[in-house]
């Protein structure tokens, strides 16, 4: 029972200490302009209009995230609405994974694809960031944020050390 209550409470600690840890240290943030593409789609400059152009209508709405899912890839969007620079609409989050993801759909702005490893991280964007390993949870991730905007880029990893998931998230 001892042991039972100290997994929960380690994993409890853990979840809420990533929560808690959505700004990264002075000495990990990332040099350079922060990254704004993924997927074709711009944070400041995409709007959901431009996404549905290229992608269709999304498969599923719920709230403000907006969901496609076509042969063997998905795109997840949160677009918020209110205050913003945009005439009230702004791309919050983009996701992308997949195996087969069309060509351009699969990558960021600087070129980071889904299927490479650590060490195009490191190539494209510099050795300051955040990897996580949390084996017993099955999480490998690594998080990238730039200093002059809170922009982030998190890459999640599989077990063959291949960029499985590419999520993007605009400055709160």
């Amino acid at each position: 029972m001892r042991r039972v209550c100290l997994s929960l409470i380690s994993i409890a600690l853990l979840l809420s200490s990533s929560a808690r840890a959505d700004h990264l240290p002075r000495h990990l943030l990332a040099g350079g302009n922060p990254e704004k593409v993924l997927a074709g789609i711009h944070l400041e400059r995409s709007r959901l209009s431009d996404v549905i152009r290229t992608y269709g209508e999304p498969l599923k709405v719920e709230g403000d995230d907006y969901y496609w899912e076509k042969h063997g890839w998905k795109l997840h969007l949160v677009i918020y609405r209110g205050d913003s620079i945009k005439n009230g609409e702004y791309v919050a989050m983009i996701e992308v994974e997949g195996t087969d993801v069309p060509r351009g759909m699969n990558k960021t702005g600087r070129g980071l694809r889904l299927g490479d490893t650590i060490s195009a991280i490191r190539r494209i964007y510099g050795r300051r960031f955040k990897e996580r390993k949390l084996p017993k949870l099955n999480i490998h991730d690594v998080m990238l944020q730039w200093r002059r905007e809170e922009v982030s880029l998190v890459a999640e990893i599989d077990g063959r050390g291949r960029i499985k998931n590419l999520r993007l998230y605009a400055p709160e």
